[in-house]
């Protein structure tokens, strides 16, 4: 049994384990824009797929958190999302990328899952916000995260394309912020 992170009505976040990689390349072989969260999906290759999956253990191993294999209750594998540090910023960022599939079937679950990692975030770390990049043009990111609860933060270029900066703050952070 993989342990569960987190989950969200009777879909499941678990960890993922090297024997995942043809699951990630096929998520992105044929990643649309509007099925990912992030500016540049750093998986082409299989050696990226490597990559991925051994920055996901690193941060997982390091921080206690890190970006997670999203399963249906059947344990179909539906993409993935979670964290990573943004090293421009030395930041946490939140990203999905989703199957067609999933998003054809469920079209709410981007929303959903963001709100329920955001939450989980606040939960059980200490920072003080929690970013999310999206490339400019990429309407269902933006929309998504704004209904979250992200609110946008600057417009930069990120791994060569124009790109918005969405910004939450903890709980604590925006009673601070309320009260000042």
């Amino acid at each position: 049994m993989q342990e569960v992170v987190l989950k969200c009505g009777a879909v499941r976040l678990v960890p993922f384990s090297r024997s995942d990689l043809s699951l990630v390349q096929d998520l992105h072989c044929n990643a649309g824009l509007d099925r990912t969260s992030s500016p540049d999906p750093a998986v082409r290759t299989a050696e990226d797929a490597e990559r991925f999956l051994a920055e996901a253990e690193k941060s997982r191993d390091r921080h206690g958190f890190s970006r997670w294999k999203v399963l249906s209750a059947e344990g179909r594998f539906l993409g993935w999302a979670g964290f990573a540090a943004f090293e421009e910023t030395s930041e946490i960022e939140l990203s999905y990328c989703f199957t067609e599939a999933a998003l054809s079937k469920d079209p709410g679950l981007p929303s959903r899952m963001c709100r329920a990692l955001a939450d989980w975030f606040f939960d059980n770390t200490y920072f003080s916000h929690l970013v999310a990049m999206v490339r400019t043009d990429n309407k269902a990111a933006r929309e998504c995260l704004l209904e979250t609860g992200f609110a946008y933060r600057e417009s930069r270029r990120i791994a060569g394309y124009p790109c918005d900066v969405f910004q939450m703050l903890s709980p604590a952070m925006q009673t601070y912020v309320l009260s000042a």
